[in-house]
């Protein structure tokens, strides 16, 4: 063999080698990121849930205001009613 060839040889072995060695952490690397989506999703979703949750709780009381402003309102307007004239 020339020294040509063990060189072209050698040359395409430590590619290969340094391609499988990428790939390896390549694959380390996207399990990482993987993992630290499916806690940043989780993590989101309880927040989320949480607001929504609260939005609810404002939603409720907030109906039971317009309740008793309504109320309210009603008493206020019958009493500035005039008094019904007499016969």
């Amino acid at each position: 063999m020339s020294p040509e060839l063990i060189a072209i040889l050698g040359v395409g072995i430590a590619l290969a080698g340094l391609l499988l060695r990428l790939n390896a952490r390549i694959d380390r690397v996207e399990s990482s990121l993987s993992a630290r989506i499916d806690r940043v999703e989780s993590s989101l979703n309880a927040r989320i849930d949480g607001v929504q949750a609260e939005l609810r709780e404002v939603r409720d009381r907030l109906a039971r205001l317009e309740g008793k402003v309504d109320i309210l309102r009603d008493y206020i307007m019958r009493r500035n009613d005039p008094a019904p004239a007499a016969e």
